[in-house]
């Protein structure tokens, strides 16, 4: 089910218990983002006032989990994951992540409910891949902004919380876009705390692997311990999803997006911009003017998805190449530092 760009129209409600168990109908249940959890959570967007410090009327995203037997209550296991994921959120607030508004315990309704903030534009996904005469086509300098802002979010993550957080989910459906094209970063249910530090690894004991075509390598290395750096890949296919146009995994030979990448980087790269622009998103608006500008985030693309982690950057090194836009030079002089 494709997101719809506007939510359907409720009337207002106040922000308690019982209105937002009310409002929870067929009517306004969601696919608003993608979980890599294979769970029973429910996702409404609903519209509420009388929420302190948020302008009124505002849309929200209603998280619930409730038994499919009504009659048995919702395990401690899951109120654990609930209560960790709200106050994980709450403690690391960020522009570009989403914001976790209140928790609801409900105990009459065997059920409990986490409510976020609602970006109202949907999911960078639907914008990328949906039918191109369904919307507006993102223009390059929106696509760069959308970037930056995942990247400003995965960097206070990584490196300003006070322990590392490791989302382990990022890609273009998790992506939530504002009115203003802003992102925020969503989908928490597999985020994990790295109490060991930035760069130390961290055992996969319990978690699934993720997206096919997003994940990173090691993920499928039974033995493997993980860093922050299965980010720093998922974010790589982003960019280069941002740049092609080209969903992360698709049929055929060439359909895995970051190991075509990889392949073709020097013969796309080599002398004639003809070569590169044949990769570029047709639906990129006004593309000729951005060419090389959308070739240093390509190459930025391909560093993050190196199969050897300690060969990506840092989600603090990739925010700095994106805000600087170096390597407007030349195509060969472009290749030339890729080589060095």
């Amino acid at each position: 089910m494709q997101l719809r760009r506007h939510p359907a129209k409720t009337l207002p409600i106040e922000l308690n218990g019982e209105a937002i168990v009310d409002s929870l109908t067929e009517i306004n249940k969601k696919r608003v983002w993608a979980s890599r959890m294979v769970r029973d959570d429910e996702l409404y967007i609903v519209q509420v006032q009388g929420i302190p410090g948020i302008s009124l009327p505002t849309t929200l995203v209603v998280k619930k989990c409730q038994n499919v037997n009504l009659a048995l209550q919702v395990d401690d296991n899951v109120k654990h994951r609930y209560i960790s994921e709200m106050l994980l959120l709450a403690s690391n607030s960020h522009d570009n992540i989403i914001k976790v508004v209140d928790i609801i315990q409900r105990e009459d309704a065997n059920a409990i409910m986490l409510v976020y903030e609602y970006p109202v534009n949907g999911s960078l996904q639907s914008w990328l891949h949906q039918p191109v005469d369904a919307v507006r086509p993102l223009s390059w300098p929106q696509r760069r902004l959308i970037a930056i802002g995942v990247a400003k979010g995965l960097c206070h993550m990584h490196h300003t919380c006070k322990r590392p957080i490791i989302h382990h989910n990022i890609n273009s459906s998790n992506i939530l876009l504002d009115q203003n094209f802003k992102p925020v970063i969503a989908s928490f249910d597999a985020a994990q705390m790295n109490m060991a530090g930035l760069d130390q690894p961290l055992p996969i004991a319990g978690l699934p692997l993720g997206n096919f075509g997003y994940s990173a390598p090691e993920y499928g290395v039974a033995a493997s311990e993980l860093t922050e750096k299965v980010d720093t890949y998922s974010f790589g296919v982003l960019l280069l999803e941002l740049v092609t146009g080209r969903m992360a995994n698709e049929f055929g030979a060439d359909g895995h997006l970051a190991t075509w990448a990889r392949k073709n980087f020097t013969k796309l790269m080599a002398n004639q911009q003809e070569m590169f622009q044949s990769a570029v998103d047709r639906d990129i608006p006004d593309q000729a003017q951005y060419m090389k500008e959308m070739a240093t985030v390509f190459r930025l693309g391909v560093d993050c998805t190196a199969v050897d982690p300690q060969k990506r950057p840092s989600m603090r090194m990739a925010l700095k190449r994106l805000r600087r836009g170096c390597g407007r030079g030349p195509f060969r002089g472009l290749l030339a530092c890729y080589l060095l």
